[in-house]
């Protein structure tokens, strides 16, 4: 079946009217009467009973049917696959990072290395950790930002700095009405909302409480475990429960309705943003400048010491 035949096929299927059809294929009335005869004497048979009130199929029509929307869906894969092949992008720089201080800091970080480097195309592969960790240890990006990374004895690393996780809950009652900074075993009792069960960010929670106060994240009320921020914040503001997230997350939500940000009756909860990479993994020269370029180029303020939350 070609595919001119196919969407005539399926025009007439979805409209069961000859002139309805034609207007969407742009064609005349008379040009599709022919070409739909023309399609049946190929065939050998009947495809549609004309009747007062439409096109009815036949039984061989419902299976050139069926067949019709085989070879219009071959024709749209080929089609995407095609494009995809056109879709190339010849980096020179792979970089991973984190959906955090990754997604913060480092695209304004590409554009001023770009004006004194026109010639590097910077690939930012984003990813939940432990992901991009796994993919520099695999040798297939050059480098990765990421958050509380762990000591690896295969891996080099340096510290940028040091962020903080926010505390945020459903801007209603209890949580509006409590007293802040609000009590450890207040916390507890409220339902939360983790993210990324694997993730850096959860970590330092379940480090910080279990150092400070013998509390496992598994003590806490968990009632859900979502893997995007987006999708923790719209649970907070849904009421299901309160969250914590980095303050880069924090600042781009810090005035959504819905949102409420508390303080908490205990130590900051702050976690290290590093550059990560494999020790062997030969990189290019152009590749180690842009390495150092974030190093040297962290913009002032990113991160705070003064305990403000915003």
């Amino acid at each position: 079946m070609r595919v001119d035949v196919s969407e005539i096929i399926l025009a007439l299927d979805e409209t069961h009217s000859i002139t309805q059809a034609a207007d969407r294929l742009y064609m005349s009335r008379a040009g599709l009467s022919q070409k739909l005869s023309s399609i049946e004497a190929s065939y050998g048979k009947e495809l549609y009973e004309r009747t007062s009130t439409g096109l009815v199929p036949t039984k061989a029509g419902q299976i050139v049917t069926k067949y019709a929307r085989k070879v219009s869906q071959l024709d749209s894969a080929l089609a995407a696959e095609l494009a995809a092949n056109d879709e190339r992008f010849d980096s020179t720089i792979e970089v991973g990072m984190s959906l955090n201080d990754g997604v913060a800091l480092l695209p304004g970080l590409v554009a001023r290395f770009h004006l004194a480097h026109p010639d590097a195309l910077v690939h930012l592969d984003a990813g939940y950790e432990p992901e991009p960790i796994t993919r520099v240890k695999a040798g297939k990006l050059d480098f990765a930002l990421v958050e509380n990374a762990m000591p690896d004895a295969d891996m080099d690393s340096v510290t940028l700095g040091y962020d903080v996780l926010m505390f945020c809950a459903p801007d209603r009652a209890p949580y509006s009405t409590a007293t802040q900074p609000v009590g450890i075993r207040t916390l507890l009792e409220w339902p939360m909302i983790i993210y990324e069960w694997n993730s850096g960010r959860h970590m330092v929670g379940n480090r910080h409480f279990r150092e400070r106060y013998g509390i496992s994240l598994n003590d806490h009320n968990l009632v859900a475990r979502f893997d995007t921020h987006e999708a923790m914040l719209n649970g907070v503001k849904a009421g299901l429960g309160w969250a914590c997230v980095p303050r880069c997350v924090a600042i781009n939500h810090r005035l959504d309705p819905g949102l409420l940000w508390f303080t908490v009756d205990t130590d900051p909860m702050r976690y290290p943003v590093s550059l990560v990479w494999e020790r062997d993994h030969a990189v290019s020269t152009l590749s180690l400048k842009f390495r150092e370029f974030i190093v040297e180029n962290i913009p002032a303020g990113y991160f705070k010491d003064d305990g403000s939350r915003f």
